[in-house]
């Protein structure tokens, strides 16, 4: 990850505005960054993931889904980015307790080797919303 997107993703969480608009924002940064179709960024608790930002081409109507289904049941069980197709989740570990706090979903027409570093590292920036 460039450090140019280090220091954008940085300052769009680090502002008073409220979660959903900097979660919207980081997501907004990711996607350009890349070029992706859609980015997304998720709450997970025990039970559900919730949709609190997104960004790209397509809307989502899937705002919560349970937990235990899909791709990111299986990010959170494994607490490791899982690619599939045309889209790719990527947990979010707490700082402290290293459990799945959220998920980043990435979607693209086709990803290149190096998506998954960039993913993986745009998850670990994205720490900050979720304390």
């Amino acid at each position: 990850m460039s450090d140019d997107v280090v220091r954008e993703l940085s300052a769009v969480l680090d502002t008073t505005e409220m979660r959903e608009v900097r979660a919207r924002n980081a997501a907004e940064t990711i996607r350009a960054a890349r070029g992706y179709q859609w980015a997304g960024i998720y709450d997970v608790d025990d039970a559900e993931i919730e949709l609190i930002g997104h960004t790209g081409i397509q809307a989502r109507v899937d705002v919560r889904a349970p937990v235990d289904a899909g791709l990111h049941d299986e990010a959170v069980r494994t607490r490791t980015t899982v690619f599939s197709g045309q889209t790719a989740v990527a947990p979010i570990l707490g700082a402290e307790t290293g459990m799945v706090i959220g998920t980043l979903e990435v979607e693209n027409g086709a990803f290149e080797d190096d998506d998954r570093a960039f993913i993986e590292a745009s998850a670990q920036a994205l720490m900050p919303l979720f304390e």
